[in-house]
């Protein structure tokens, strides 16, 4: 199994805003005043738009306390920073959380590693992808156990990809199975370190478990990144 916590700290360390926003506009050396500031604010931007379907979904939630998972340089953890009173931002890449500390706002804070800290509202948008599901479900669960009664989430989560995609699923493809119906992988070429892999998730095992964990209405978002589809999934805990 491929080790995305390496991969991403690689990309901490060599251009850590691209790896948040795959634009070449967020390369290293293409980073401009004018191009931060379109990258932060449209971390602000999103995080409003999320707040504004928990509460047409759910109502008014409270807010004293916020995790915003896999924060990368902490785009959307300033945005949730404007809402709430205090947002913590967790990622496995130092060189992410190093830059995201600077200039940082001052009810926000970067770890590597969570505590015993439970949250008004934990959000992650898209990092679920680039885990691979075996980890992500156990993530999940972690993160679902720590919401407060009355919290909420709102969890990025790629499903399927279309045709689009095939071509580049085809190029890591050592050799598969076709009966006409259904094609079995029989062997995958290893990615080179530094690969942003793409992993879907099942949503029948999603629901599944956010139902146990006392969330029992969900909300969705349909998403599309580059032919890899997928869902924002919202939901309230029972208080």
């Amino acid at each position: 199994m491929q080790d995305t916590d390496a991969d991403w700290a690689l990309w901490g360390e060599m251009d850590p805003y691209f790896g948040v926003l795959s634009q070449d506009k967020y390369r290293r050396q293409n980073l401009t005043e004018d191009t931060l500031d379109e990258f932060w604010a449209g971390g602000v931007s999103q995080m409003e738009e999320m707040a504004g379907h928990i509460r047409r979904g759910f109502g008014e939630f409270p807010r004293a306390t916020a995790l915003d998972f896999g924060c990368g340089v902490g785009r959307l953890t300033r945005g949730m920073a404007r809402m709430c009173d205090h947002v913590v931002g967790l990622d496995v890449a130092p060189g992410m959380i190093a830059e995201a500390q600077r200039d940082a706002p001052e009810n926000t804070e970067y770890l590597l590693e969570l505590g015993d800290q439970t949250f008004d509202w934990v959000n992650s948008i898209i990092v679920f992808q680039h885990i691979p599901p075996v980890r992500g479900y156990a993530i999940l669960e972690d993160l679902l156990s720590r919401i407060n009664p009355g919290g909420v989430f709102s969890l990025h989560l790629t499903l399927y990809k279309d045709a689009s995609f095939m071509p580049y699923l085809a190029g890591s493809l050592r050799a598969a199975r076709f009966d006409g119906e259904r094609m079995e992988v029989l062997g995958v070429e290893p990615s080179p370190r530094g690969a942003m892999m793409m992993y879907d998730y099942d949503m029948t095992r999603l629901i599944e478990i956010t139902a146990r964990h006392g969330f029992h209405a969900l909300l969705t978002l349909h998403t599309n990144h580059g032919g890899c589809h997928g869902a924002i999934l919202f939901g309230r805990k029972g208080a």
